[in-house]
């Protein structure tokens, strides 16, 4: 992480990461032709007085969760809360957020599922995504 800088909801700041090579994305209810898609940043969370690197992903809730933390969450719940089916999805909640971002730091843990190491490779690295304010 070149840049290390806190975490915001600032659009400018996010990057929006396609899922549509996933073996899961026939799962999520598509309504374009790159979607699914998470939303991903890099940074530390601003409450972490330790300044820890992490990349992170945004939920529908408007509360962002390291990507290490996603992937301990029952495979329902992260498609529930972290999977967005549409780009216009993405931007009419990012329009919403506070300016102060909140951090998910309590999580229950979960088995491993299979689909765990497909959507960790097509997820990427959450920096090589497409800035949001290039859709």
């Amino acid at each position: 992480m070149k840049d290390l800088r806190a975490l915001t909801n600032a659009h400018q700041d996010v990057r929006l990461v396609s899922l549509r090579a996933w073996k899961g994305a026939d799962a999520i209810a598509r309504r374009d032709e790159a979607g699914p898609y998470v939303i991903g940043q890099e940074g530390y969370d601003p409450d972490d007085p330790t300044l820890t690197p992490g990349e992170f992903l945004l939920g529908k809730s408007g509360a962002w969760i390291r990507v290490s933390d996603f992937f301990r969450l029952p495979a329902e719940e992260r498609r529930k809360e972290f999977v967005f089916g549409a780009a216009a999805e993405v931007i009419q909640m990012m329009m919403s957020l506070p300016a102060r971002p909140r951090v998910l730091r309590a999580v229950s843990t979960a088995a491993a599922a299979e689909e765990d190491e497909d959507l960790r490779a097509t997820m990427g690295e959450i920096g090589r995504g497409t800035p949001l304010e290039g859709v």
